[in-house]
């Protein structure tokens, strides 16, 4: 799926975002936290598998990610936790005792676990990744600002950031000023 195919699902997102929500508060299994996890923070799977509790500062709102595509061991960003996604995290470590990895499973059966959550929250024919195309083309759409996604998503260039810019109707091709 391209990212306009993505865009043009993005009503659905937002729903399946709010159904997962919900979901989690009611029961708060594994297979709906990765996902409303991947959902709401853009990250790519290998990164959500590897957190941990100690990545989680729930005092001051922050998650420390391990960056994977960068080829380094030691490469990590932190980046703010939405309370939404706080009170979600806290539940789920609560009420199931996780003591230090939120999700001690292969990234292949969080594809798995995704994928059966997907079709519980509608997200027919979309793939793992969809979600981080989604995230950014809603970042975008909040923000309106390519270099704030760009380091959140810890994306190395702007070729494809551009075009997700394009698909939301950012107009990057005009002159910022007239002269």
């Amino acid at each position: 799926m391209n990212p306009r195919d993505v865009y043009l699902n993005l009503d659905a997102y937002r729903d399946a975002m709010e159904r997962l929500y919900r979901m989690i508060w009611r029961a708060p299994l594994r297979r709906y936290v990765l996902t409303y996890t991947l959902g709401a923070t853009g990250r790519r799977i290998g990164e959500v598998v590897l957190l941990t509790t100690r990545d989680i500062d729930f005092e001051n709102q922050r998650v420390t990610w391990r960056i994977l595509k960068k080829r380094r061991a030691d490469y990590y960003v932190t980046l703010p936790l939405s309370p939404r996604l706080g009170e979600a995290l806290r539940r789920y470590i609560t009420f199931n005792g996780i003591g230090d990895a939120l999700f001690p499973i292969s990234i292949r059966q969080a594809q798995l676990d995704v994928k059966k959550t997907f079709n519980e929250v509608g997200l027919y024919g979309w793939r793992v990744h969809d979600l981080r195309h989604a995230f950014i083309l809603e970042a975008l759409l909040q923000t309106k600002s390519i270099e704030l996604v760009r380091r959140w998503t810890q994306h190395s260039n702007y070729k494809e950031l551009l075009e997700y810019a394009r698909v939301v109707g950012m107009e990057v091709d005009k002159p910022l000023v007239p002269w």
